[in-house]
């Protein structure tokens, strides 16, 4: 006789879950994953909130390399950087066309955001009173003008007489005048806002004062010898 098939493990069948029907019913049975998406939706806002909030940028144009006062800007001497928004101020320049043939007011390092107020031009005199206008004086020691800089205060004085026919007499006409500009040592270029030719530059430096003042500073080379004292 053949042996006896071994008999089968007994299956306990399962019972089958009823769908859900109703929306109580789909919470009832979707509570613990819902629970669980929940809580990981809200860590996550939480930790969004701590994270410091991504800096818009922009492009300003900086200094490439070190530039003195009176220097005019070359393509080769600025680069477009883009920066926090936060370091925006008044006046900074994004385009490198509106820098690219200007001059310095003031020297810069390299590195340094170029603004419209560090420019020779109507913006050298934001901030100043009302009626203040930028003027060229021709000093009559031409060697003196090394020893200025934008921003130092000087006294604007007026000699005349020769001492033999004429008594010499000095008047300060100018006090405490801000120098906006001085030409750089060695630049045969020109002044800029004054035009080219080292002969007619010579001396010059550019100081604001109040608009009654100019005729008279302006034309005092023509009426004797000018010169400027340095002040605090």
């Amino acid at each position: 006789m053949s042996p006896s098939p071994a008999p089968r493990p007994l299956s306990i069948p399962r019972p089958r879950r009823r769908p859900a029907t109703t929306r109580a019913a789909l919470l009832r049975r979707y509570r613990k994953p819902l629970a669980l998406m929940l809580l990981v939706l809200g860590l996550a806002s939480f930790l969004s909130s701590l994270a410091p909030p991504s800096a818009v940028e922009q492009r300003l144009v900086t200094l490439s390399v070190d530039r003195p006062a009176g220097a005019e800007l070359r393509a080769t001497d600025l680069e477009v950087l883009m920066l926090p928004a936060q370091l925006d101020s008044p006046g900074l320049l994004s385009d490198p066309q509106q820098v690219i043939g200007q001059r310095l007011a003031v020297g810069l390092p390299a590195g340094s955001l170029v603004s419209e107020q560090m420019l020779i031009g109507p913006q050298l005199l934001t901030g100043t009173t009302p009626g203040t206008v930028a003027v060229p004086i021709r000093l009559s020691d031409p060697a003196t003008v090394q020893l200025l800089h934008a921003g130092q205060l000087v006294d604007i004085v007026l000699s005349s007489g020769d001492g033999f026919e004429r008594e010499v007499l000095s008047e300060t006409i100018g006090r405490r005048l801000a120098v906006l500009w001085v030409p750089v040592p060695g630049d045969s270029s020109g002044l800029g806002l004054l035009g080219a030719g080292t002969t007619h530059s010579e001396g010059m430096v550019v100081v604001a004062a109040d608009e009654s003042l100019a005729g008279v500073l302006s034309g005092a080379v023509t009426r004797g010898k000018v010169s400027a004292v340095l002040v605090n």
